[in-house]
């Protein structure tokens, strides 16, 4: 079990308490591609913020490779994530004055694992795998949505992680490149063995999953397929 998730809740506010999560128990296994589908405020984020260490929790216990995230200080939750955790978002999140390539090194060089030129041959290399190489010097502005989106997923998986957390990694695109990109992640997911928790309010984007796990209301409803 790669990760797993005990009676998790969270709750925002004290004067005007939100809970956003509900008591939520969950079991991912290696390798699997899950799915969190759900309409907008029903707390899917908020999960996989919780499961990923980034959010604290109210109550419960998060574990993930076997290690308790709620026994973590914040410094010891961000080395963890560097080294075992990658991240896709909607809207890219890549930084605007860095080039493609350079967007894509910097999770290796901020955890200094290996010499300049060997990280800048493994991004060159991840640029190549995504068919993106092409465009190692452009800047984010000067790349559309898919260029911007596969640069990150370059980016997310260049530490090659055990577990990657994308936020509606298809949200910011249309469906051309929403199947892309899906297509993408199943590939990496095949090759890799790489474990994808993918939070999704689109059914077709659901469906290319392992496992969809349907959400309101802070709560789980279902799991299947």
């Amino acid at each position: 079990m790669i990760i797993k998730a005990k009676n998790l809740t969270k709750v925002y506010g004290k004067r005007e308490r939100v809970v956003a999560l509900k008591d939520i128990n969950l079991e991912i296994e290696e390798g699997e591609i899950v799915a969190i589908l759900g309409p907008s405020g029903c707390g899917k984020t908020t999960l996989l913020n919780c499961l990923s260490g980034l959010d604290e929790l109210t109550s419960g216990s998060v574990e993930v490779l076997g290690k308790s995230l709620t026994g973590m200080n914040e410094e010891e939750k961000t080395k963890f994530r560097s080294v075992y955790m990658g991240f896709i978002f909607q809207f890219f999140n890549l930084i605007p004055v860095l080039n493609a390539i350079e967007n894509v090194e910097l999770p290796l060089l901020i955890s200094k694992k290996l010499k300049v030129s060997e990280v800048r041959k493994r991004a060159l290399d991840w640029l190549e795998k995504l068919h993106i190489a092409h465009r190692a010097k452009a800047y984010p502005s000067e790349m559309s949505g898919g260029e911007q989106q596969r640069v990150a997923i370059a980016r997310a998986l260049i530490n090659n992680p055990k577990i990657v957390w994308a936020d509606e990694p298809t949200g910011a695109l249309d469906t051309k490149n929403s199947e892309e990109i899906m297509d993408i992640i199943l590939n990496m997911n095949r090759e890799l063995n790489t474990t994808f928790v993918i939070v999704t309010h689109d059914p077709n984007v659901a469906k290319k999953a392992n496992r969809i796990i349907r959400m309101d209301s802070g709560r789980i409803l279902s799991e299947g397929v």
